[in-house]
């Protein structure tokens, strides 16, 4: 009697991901709508004192929707991390602490597309980590990517 031993699970190749059906074009959307939010950002009316909205804030929005990973499923807090890095995440959690600082020079309306676009895109990732099938496939990251184009669309609108 001949016994096999199987490799250790170190010496086991993974097997490749398969992506989803409209994967690739479902990034690129989101990619897209991320540099659309992030350049809105950038064109806020702040004071030069007001930096770090339209630098670090901006980038952390550019960097998480152009950084999505359906593979990524290194899990935290119970949800997978969808390509979004520790330090992308404190950013965009970071805003409400600088909010009431910011609330005289934004409109009510920039203020809550602002507020929207962070949270959105805080946590796209995670639910893109979570359940890639019913995001890409159901047409779930292309109704958020909407949400982010209205959003900041709406608050333009309201300076008009």
């Amino acid at each position: 009697m001949f016994l096999h031993r199987l490799p250790p699970p170190s010496a086991v190749e993974p097997e490749p991901r398969v992506p989803w059906t409209g994967e690739q074009e479902a990034l690129a959307q989101a990619a897209a709508a991320g540099l659309r939010a992030a350049a809105w950002i950038r064109n806020l009316p702040l004071p030069p004192s007001e930096t770090w909205i339209v630098g670090p804030l901006a980038d952390a929005v550019e960097d998480a929707m152009t950084t999505l990973d359906p593979g990524d499923e290194t899990w935290v807090e119970g949800t997978g991390r969808g390509g979004l890095s520790e330090a992308t995440e404190e950013t965009l959690n970071g805003l409400i602490y600088v909010m009431p600082e910011v609330s005289a020079w934004l409109t009510p309306e920039q203020q809550l597309a602002l507020l929207g676009i962070a949270h959105c895109v805080s946590g796209i990732p995670k639910l893109l980590a979570t359940d890639p099938g019913t995001v890409i496939e159901g047409g779930g990251l292309a109704a958020l990517c909407t949400v982010l184009d209205v959003a900041c669309r709406t608050a333009r609108a309201s300076v008009l």
